[in-house]
């Protein structure tokens, strides 16, 4: 018996199966519970947890309010790692900060331009 399945389909199967794997690397990931709410709460089609770090999150709601205040470019992904939050791109990642507010306009502009 042949099953056929759509290319949708096959897609769906594929994304929620990434999903499903990623939110239980970071369940199991060595991060403060603060970090691992945050990131299960940010996660994106291509989020990934691997060694301590966890990338391609969306945008903290206090680094957007910043971002959206001092008009600064937002061209970057967010991530977290046993020090705190961190901005990055495909080229470069900032410091890990306490809270996604103390990220700095100096490394918001560095790092959006290396995307």
């Amino acid at each position: 018996m042949k099953i056929l399945i759509t290319e949708n389909q096959l897609h769906y199967i594929i994304e929620n199966k990434n999903k499903i794997d990623v939110k239980k690397s970071i369940k199991y990931a060595r991060l403060p519970k603060e970090y691992k709410e945050f990131a299960l709460d940010h996660l994106k089609s291509y989020t990934k947890a691997k060694n301590g770090r966890i990338t391609g999150l969306s945008l903290h709601t206090e680094l957007n309010k910043k971002i959206q205040e001092k008009n600064l470019p937002n061209g970057f992904d967010m991530g977290v790692d046993k020090n705190g939050y961190y901005i990055h791109t495909h080229r470069a990642r900032s410091k890990s900060y306490p809270t996604p507010g103390k990220i700095s306009v100096k490394d918001i502009r560095f790092i959006d331009s290396t995307g």
